[in-house]
C-alpha cells in the first residue's frame, strides 16, 4: 500500500510517502505559520524523491487537529483537492489518536496534552483497559493535579517534548482506517472556536 501523508496542525509542516509500513521520502520544517506556503512544495518534493506519481497513491493521510486553525485547514485543503483530483480517498486522523499510537504498546494509562496558544491546552485521557475519556480543555495547574492523582500515567503529545514521527504514524493509522467511517473524515476538528476580532462599528457623521 503507498500511502501521502501531510500533517500541518502544529508547530511545523511535515509530509511524506509511506509504503507498506516504512517511509520512503519524507520532510518536515518547524514553523509557526507559513504552511499555506510551504507545504505543495515540500509535498511535490517528497513525491519525487519517492519516484512516484499521485495516480500510484492508495490513500491520502492528513492530520485534521487539534491544533493551529489555520494550519489544519491548510493540510485538510490540500489533501482533499489532491484526493479529488487523484480520485483517492483522503483520510482524516486525529492528533490525540496518533499520540496515543505512538505509546499505546507500554500498556500505562496515557494522557495526550496538546498546544494551544490559550491558557486551556487541549487534553484527552487513555486509560490502559477502559475506553478513552472525551477531550478536555485544561489548565497547566489542572494537569498538574491529574499528575498527582495519577502518579504512574504516561504524558505525550507536542507538550511533552516527544520525537514521535506524526505522518508515520499518520500513515499507519490510515492504512487500516475505513474512509467512509465518521472518525476518519477530512474534517477540521476544532475544540474551541477560532479568536476572531471584528471591527468597532462607526457611526456615520453624515445627517
Amino acid at each position: 500500500m503507498l500511502i501521502l501523508a501531510l500533517d500541518s496542525c502544529g508547530a511545523a509542516c511535515a509530509t511524506g510517502v509511506w509504503q507498506d509500513g516504512v517511509m520512503i521520502a519524507s520532510a518536515r520544517e518547524d514553523m509557526a505559520r507559513g504552511q499555506d506556503a510551504r507545504l505543495m512544495p515540500m509535498l511535490m518534493d517528497v513525491m519525487a524523491q519517492a519516484k512516484c506519481d499521485f495516480a500510484a497513491l492508495d490513500k491520502i493521510a492528513v492530520t485534521r487537529g487539534p491544533g493551529s486553525f489555520t494550519g489544519s485547514r491548510v493540510g485538510l485543503a490540500a489533501a482533499r483537492g489532491i484526493g479529488l483530483a487523484a480520485n483517492k480517498s483522503v483520510i482524516g486522523i486525529d492528533r490525540f489518536a496518533i499520540y496515543h499510537a505512538a505509546h499505546a504498546a507500554i500498556g500505562k494509562d496515557i494522557l495526550v496534552v496538546i498546544e494551544s496558544k490559550r491558557a486551556e491546552l487541549f487534553c484527552k485521557f487513555f486509560p490502559a483497559q477502559n475506553a478513552p475519556h472525551e477531550f478536555c480543555l485544561w489548565t497547566e495547574a489542572q494537569i498538574a493535579d491529574f499528575i498527582a492523582a495519577h502518579p504512574d500515567v504516561i504524558i505525550a503529545g507536542d507538550r511533552a517534548n516527544g520525537d514521535e514521527d506524526i505522518v508515520k504514524i499518520c500513515a499507519d493509522l490510515a492504512a487500516h482506517a475505513d474512509a467512509m467511517h465518521p472518525d476518519y473524515q477530512p474534517r477540521p476538528l476544532y475544540l474551541r472556536a477560532p479568536d476572531v476580532s471584528f471591527p468597532t462599528a462607526k457611526a456615520s457623521s453624515a445627517r
